[in-house]
């Protein structure tokens, strides 16, 4: 088997900025989370590798290690807090953009056209001009009394959090506690 070494070199470079650019050009910019930006580079970077070398052995089994390891690598959770849809998203892309420049059976042209698919549906999605952080957000609450009435509920906490609420769910209500763990959507931001 002979190497290709400007396939490698070319398919890294296109892997690297790719993943600079979604990691720290559109993530860190808007969200100030350097270690999740840097867990998107090491997402992108590993899965590279990995993938590049699975898809140069030549062996139907190293595909479906491979195919095993995204799988894998898609539902393990590496924090110990829960990561929000947006995390997971950017975590999703980085693996994507990472396996999908690895692959040798791609041309240099199709990584190029599906890395900036991926990066533009990313910075589109993310925009805080389409999407402003401050219309809507969304997080879990436990409240230290339980309230039985939904209008009395949303009546208190909007008191308390000087917000609209605009969803409400009772996730759990603990009798002996007196708590209630709920999700709520507000209009305006907390700070």
């Amino acid at each position: 088997m002979t190497i290709d070494f400007v396939n490698i070199f070319l398919s890294l470079i296109v892997n690297t900025v790719s993943i600079t650019i979604l990691s720290f050009g559109i993530y860190f910019r808007r969200h100030r989370r350097r270690e999740l930006a840097t867990g998107y580079v090491a997402f992108g970077t590993s899965l590279f590798v990995v993938s590049f070398t699975l898809s140069v052995a030549e062996s139907p089994i190293g595909i479906g290690i491979g195919f095993g390891l995204f799988a894998i690598l898609s539902i393990v959770r590496l924090r110990s807090d829960e990561a929000t849809w947006n995390e997971i998203g950017y975590t999703m892309v980085s693996i994507v953009l990472g396996v999908v420049n690895g692959l040798i059976v791609l041309t240099f042209e199709f990584k190029i056209i599906f890395s900036l698919i991926l990066l533009i549906s990313m910075f589109i999605a993310d925009h805080p001009a389409i999407y402003p952080s401050t219309q809507n957000q969304r997080f879990k609450f436990i409240l230290d009394k339980i309230i039985l009435n939904t209008d009395e509920l949303k009546s208190n906490l909007s008191l308390l959090l000087e917000a609209e609420i605009k969803d409400l769910i009772v996730l759990e209500i603990d009798l002996v506690r007196e708590t209630m763990v709920l999700d709520l959507r507000i209009k305006k931001p907390l700070l």
